[in-house]
């Protein structure tokens, strides 16, 4: 072999070398990425995917490693380090479409996340509304009953029906009694809610 293609071969050499640690790097750089934010409990997390591009990376560089320390000469050296430099394109791009389907799965999370956020935040608002509409139904009944046993001078108790509004929120209706004396009959009322909800005073 001249010298010129010697040197020629060396250069070839070298540069398959470059281009072979520059896909590896690259390889590494996409693959070193940390589970998303529900800490890889989530089952879509490609982690065994991941895992084997890692074993084959590092077993490229060890089979890179061994083809350099052979001495079988330049021309297989070359024409081994052009095969690992395929695979080397290879695994790069295996990598980037594997990194390009994590980003998207991250992306499907976050927007789950986000719709149940809403749902959650939706439900919460609905609560506190049906909450507030239960005190104020609840309150307007106390306040009718307590007006009319003040002036009939009888007394509140709250009774039957009692009106679901949501889980756990309920409106009471109050009875109110007002006893016998002397020649005035006793009586009895009920404030209680109409269909539409509006407070109903009804004589018993």
């Amino acid at each position: 072999m001249g010298a010129d293609a010697h040197i020629d071969l060396v250069s070839e050499i070298a540069g398959l070398n470059v281009s072979i640690d520059r896909a590896a790097s690259a390889t590494e750089f996409t693959l070193a990425v940390h589970p998303p934010g529900s800490g890889g409990g989530d089952r879509r997390w490609p982690g065994a995917e991941q895992k084997e591009l890692r074993r084959q990376l590092a077993a490229l560089r060890e089979r890179v490693a061994l083809a350099q320390s052979r001495s079988e000469g330049p021309r297989a050296l070359r024409a081994e380090l052009a095969t690992w430099l395929s695979f080397a394109r290879t695994l790069q791009a295996d990598a980037d479409h594997w990194r390009s389907a994590l980003e998207q799965t991250n992306e499907e999370l976050e927007r789950a996340r986000s719709a149940a956020r809403r749902e959650r935040d939706r439900l919460a608002a609905d609560r506190e509304k049906l909450v507030r509409r239960r005190d104020a139904l609840q309150s307007r009944i106390l306040q009718t009953a307590a007006r009319m046993a003040q002036q009939h001078c009888g007394e509140c108790r709250r009774t039957i029906p009692v009106f679901t509004l949501g889980d756990g929120l309920t409106v009471c209706s109050v009875s109110v009694s007002c006893p016998r004396r002397g020649l005035r009959l006793a009586k009895q009322w009920l404030v209680t809610l109409s269909r539409s909800h509006d407070v109903l005073v009804r004589r018993e």
